[in-house]
């Protein structure tokens, strides 16, 4: 009875622990060769213990935000993007914002962020949640922005 007992309470403690959480990482916006055309932010969301939408993401360092979907038109192949209201996120999964694929169009990313090579950013969930994540900013090659090389 007392191994019953034991076993059956090392199988409910199994299962306990923290229960996943709603966070956002890997932010990386990836600026735009050409000041007036928007640039890119790319990150990662991981699902919490109830299935969300992503609605929005916001910055002061910004001017306009959008997400968006890259695709291929099935009849063409020719590359296409497409605006998007909402990104579902179900509970437990990971949404990737990468190359090719969802992402967020940013519009009028200002000096500061460019020369401090990071900026805040703040993702808008229908559950209420709103989630402030340090995206990194960089040139589409990969480097930091010009404006901080010069910073001293």
């Amino acid at each position: 009875m007392k191994l019953a007992i034991a076993a059956a309470l090392a199988m409910s403690l199994a299962g306990c622990g923290d229960p996943p959480k709603l966070r956002v990482d890997e932010a990386v916006l990836v600026l735009s060769p050409v000041d007036s055309n928007p640039s890119a932010l790319y990150f990662t969301v991981h699902g919490g213990t109830e299935d969300v939408k992503l609605l929005r993401v916001v910055s002061p360092s910004i001017i306009r935000s959008e997400i968006h979907e890259s695709g291929k038109d099935p009849k063409t192949g020719a590359m296409t993007m497409a605006p998007l209201n909402n990104v579902p996120v179900a509970a437990r999964s990971k949404v990737e914002f990468k190359r090719g694929g969802k992402h967020v169009m940013v519009w009028g990313v200002n000096l500061r962020a460019r020369r401090l090579g990071e900026m805040e950013t703040e993702y808008i969930f229908s559950n209420g949640d709103r989630i402030l994540v340090d995206a990194v900013v960089q040139e589409a090659d990969g480097t930091i922005p010009d404006e901080r090389k010069k910073v001293t």
